[in-house]
């Protein structure tokens, strides 16, 4: 029992610690009612419950009781009106949470809980990827980018690079901490996903000091600028390579096939009832690119065919600094495949599953956005450790079966009962679902 309860209270403990360290944004007054810590956890009990109104049904219940699951839960000495919480996280920018994100992963670092994640001799995987989520041609701030169309409208959008680690065989992805796209001090050009990928490695690669890590990423990361960048922090890197971006390199391929300098290797499989053929193809140390000087980089591709008909199921292909050879190229490129699950078990569950990754929770004029989202992201966090980690927590889900299931129950109870805190509720709907099921 005292590991279980440790869990959320260690989770807890570090966003509480990186609220002490935020500098309150307004000026000293008599009149401050509410903390910044207040304002940080309301919003981020908010997401965690996936609930906008959990707020709404504590302040009711402390009207009603003297108490809520706000404060017994999160830790909240009193809770803010929706208004005063996007009013002050507006001027809070979404860095100074980064910590948590460290914090988090330096726990289950220390724990070895991430070496079921390790791949190619002890690496992390991190997947890096940008996506949307604002964009709107009305509601803007100063940190949005725009794009001019020709009938003169302009779209206001937000985009942010969410790294996480991942591996093939792990159902749960590992926030790390996020970068936005958005305009740069001293910068004429608009910000753009390679260059906010660059500033999060130089912002966060001394965290993995001591731990072997390989970035994943789509084509536009497989130029020499961003793969020199990764080798200069000590990273390691995998990263698409088509040939419409790469035309020097793959004539450099079409000519190394001629002569047969390159190395092949087939394997044949079960998929269902299909049979699949796996044709892979690579070589090391051949040019980037035609501009000197070129960083020599080692690819490989992979085609997968239908054994029945021949047709092509996949293709793709691959750049890397890792040496490859027969005994090493499956996994190389099991290990490039991985980046999918940051659309899959990432993107894909913010978006959909409750997270609501493109809703509009506030704009504001500042950094309300980004800082509503890194505050998503850490309750996605918590939730996915808690999922790795507590055994009560993982068999309350799985005999819930579904995650909307799961959280429409967390907040009927947490709307009608007082708990002491989350590893109380968490229990209470344990016994609950047992007793159930033992009935039935």
């Amino acid at each position: 029992m005292q590991e279980k309860v440790l869990i959320f209270s260690i989770l807890l403990d570090f966003l509480h610690e990186a609220c002490k360290e935020v500098k309150d944004p307004r000026g000293a007054s008599n009149a401050t009612k509410y903390k910044v810590s207040d304002v940080i956890l309301s919003a981020f009990s908010m997401f965690f419950m996936q609930c906008e109104s959990f707020l709404e049904h504590q302040r009711q219940m402390q009207s009603r009781k003297g108490k809520d699951n706000a404060q017994s839960i999160f830790g909240l000495e009193n809770i803010p009106s929706d208004q005063q919480i996007r009013n002050i996280l507006d001027v809070i920018t979404a860095n100074t949470l980064s910590i948590v994100f460290v914090s988090i992963y330096q726990f289950l670092q220390l724990g070895k809980h991430l070496k079921s994640y390790e791949r190619l001799c002890g690496n992390l995987l991190i997947c890096l990827d940008g996506t949307q989520y604002h964009s709107s041609t009305k509601i803007s701030c100063e940190c949005c980018n725009t794009r001019n169309h020709r009938n003169g409208k302009i779209t206001y959008s937000h985009t942010g690079i969410l790294p996480v680690i991942a591996a093939p065989n792990c159902q749960e992805v590992i926030s790390l901490p996020p970068e936005f796209v958005v305009p740069q001090d001293g910068h004429q050009k608009q910000d753009c996903e390679t260059a906010a990928a660059k500033r999060w490695i130089s912002a966060h690669h001394q965290m993995f000091k001591g731990q072997p890590v390989t970035l994943l990423g789509d084509d536009l990361y497989s130029r020499q600028p961003m793969c020199q960048h990764s080798l200069d922090a000590g990273m390691n890197f995998i990263f698409t390579c088509l040939p419409s971006s790469h035309p020097s390199l793959y004539a450099w391929l079409e000519h190394l096939e001629k002569n047969d300098k390159l190395e092949y290797l087939s394997t044949k499989h079960q998929q269902g009832k299909t049979r699949q053929i796996y044709n892979y193809r690579f070589v090391n140390q051949i040019p980037l690119r035609e501009e000197q000087p070129a960083m020599l980089v080692n690819w490989v591709e992979l085609t997968i065919l239908n054994g029945d008909d021949g047709s092509v199921i996949y293709h793709n292909a691959f750049i890397t600094n890792h040496f490859i050879n027969l005994d090493n190229v499956v996994e190389v490129i099991v290990s490039a495949r991985v980046r999918w699950k940051t659309e899959n078990e990432n993107h894909n569950i913010l978006k959909t599953k409750g997270y609501n990754l493109e809703h509009n929770f506030g704009h504001g004029q500042k950094h309300l956005s980004s800082t509503l989202l890194t505050l998503n992201l850490l309750a996605f966090l918590f939730h996915s450790v808690l999922h790795l980690l507590d055994s009560s927590y993982q068999q309350i889900r799985r005999k819930r079966v579904t995650r909307r299931g799961f959280f429409q129950d967390i907040l009927s109870l947490t709307k009608y009962f007082l708990f002491e805190s989350w590893q109380h509720l968490i229990d209470f709907m344990l016994d609950t679902v047992s007793i159930s099921v033992n009935s039935c």
